[in-house]
């Protein structure tokens, strides 16, 4: 129910919600959840949730943008938990007309459209219009770095947030919201003392404006990992056409985390034949939710899709639905920090703009004064803040393997794949 929550702070209070005496009013059908939660006002939030349909949803009356907001997800921890005094009486009119209003869109016919073949004039007038956007955008960020290193790197940390802010903005207006968040994140990079972390980040940025620049010389790979880090949509019907092919993965992790006005989630696979790691990417605004996820260490079938890039990292699901496995044993996979180090650089050679790769390394030992993983060769990765101790519990002071994310500077642990033995 938890996984459901559009962030942290909804799933925390979700939990604060679920006690019975908030609830004075619970009610249970075949058809859907539906209660009264005492907030803070006179009257009671009216929530319900509808239980027909796999696609979870819900109404409350409270005035939260979030999708579920914590009313909804408080229900149903009530639910599972199975605690209050649960009845079965028929939902009030305001929810019985909204559950009547989904069954009947879900039972009409698809509407049939007309089948208008595209305009090739007016679908190249689009695509020439935001290209212009973009060559502006990108003409007027290269001017804007260059004044940024002329003054010198020093003054950089003298310049306000809103500088950057408003820099991003216009990067935003120029349809480049994938330069618009490296602007964003330069504030971040001005603690480094001796500059090289910043000059780094520019230098991507710098990057992004040549490659740009110099577009059709590119290579069709090299192109869709431009477009890619400039943060435009892909093509996902056209990847996904044809017969896909169903191979063994696992699912290894996941990480949710806030984006702008977006939530982002990341979904890591591991191709089981040869330990091949793809990264499913979604995404949703912050008032709406994720579809259900992958179950956590599964491996079944997947028809998994690649995106044509030079590193090709990222992947899609294609229409076929997963075959699960009951019980497929996971056997970690042993690998040393330098190899970790090694497989980085290598896609990083590939993709300039690379934020973070998936990999599992063990064994691995956990210190935890300063948070950090050693092997057995010595060398030590850093962790990242909120995992050392929770990690060192799982251990048991014995050496495990570990799935995570590595950017470059810090792995944040996502699964324990197994414990060694001493």
């Amino acid at each position: 129910m938890l996984a459901l929550a559009p962030d942290a702070a909804g799933a925390q209070a979700a939990r604060k919600l679920s006690t019975p005496g908030r609830w004075p009013t619970l009610n249970a059908t075949s058809d859907a959840l539906w209660g009264e939660c005492q907030g803070s006002g006179q009257q009671p939030y009216l929530v319900g949730v509808d239980l027909r349909t796999a696609e979870y949803a819900s109404k409350c009356s409270c005035p939260s943008r979030k999708f579920p907001c914590k009313h909804a997800l408080a229900l149903l921890l009530l639910r599972a938990a199975a605690q209050g005094t649960w009845t079965e009486q028929p939902p009030p009119g305001t929810l019985q007309s909204w559950l009547d209003g989904r069954a009947a869109r879900a039972e009409a016919p698809p509407t049939l459209r007309s089948e208008k073949p595209a305009d090739p004039a007016a679908k190249a007038k689009r695509e020439a219009a935001r290209a212009g956007k973009i060559t502006r955008g990108l003409e007027e960020l290269h001017l804007w770095l260059q004044d940024l290193v002329r003054e010198g790197l020093g003054a950089a940390r003298s310049r306000s947030y809103r500088e950057w802010d408003a820099q991003a903005a216009r990067l935003v207006d120029a349809q480049a919201p994938g330069a618009a968040r490296l602007v964003r994140q330069i504030p971040g990079e001005l603690t480094d003392e001796t500059g090289e972390a910043l000059l780094t980040h520019l230098g991507k940025l710098s990057l992004l404006c040549e490659g740009w620049a110099n577009r059709d010389a590119l290579s069709d790979a090299e192109r869709l990992q431009l477009l890619t880090a400039l943060g435009q949509p892909l093509d996902t019907a056209a990847l996904l056409a044809g017969e896909g092919k169903q191979e063994r993965w696992r699912v290894m992790g996941m990480q949710t985390e806030q984006d702008g006005k977006l939530n982002t989630r990341r979904t890591w696979l591991r191709r089981e034949s040869d330990g091949r790691v793809g990264m499913l990417l979604e995404f949703a605004p912050l008032s709406g939710g994720f579809p259900p996820r992958l179950p956590f260490f599964a491996c079944g079938l997947l028809d998994v899709r690649s995106v044509p890039t030079l590193h090709s990292q990222r992947v899609l699901l294609g229409a076929s639905a997963p075959i699960w496995e009951p019980a497929a044993k996971i056997v970690p996979l042993s690998a040393s920090i330098p190899e970790l180090y090694a497989a980085y650089a290598r896609a990083l050679a590939l993709d300039p703009w690379l934020e973070r790769i998936g990999f599992e390394i063990g064994p691995v030992w956990v210190r935890p004064d300063p948070p950090e993983v050693q092997d057995a060769g010595g060398f030590a990765l850093t962790l990242s803040s909120s995992d050392p101790y929770r990690l060192l519990a799982r251990s048991r002071g014995q050496p495990m393997h570990l799935f995570g994310e590595w950017d470059g500077k810090v792995f944040k642990s996502l699964a324990v794949v197994a414990r060694a033995a001493p």
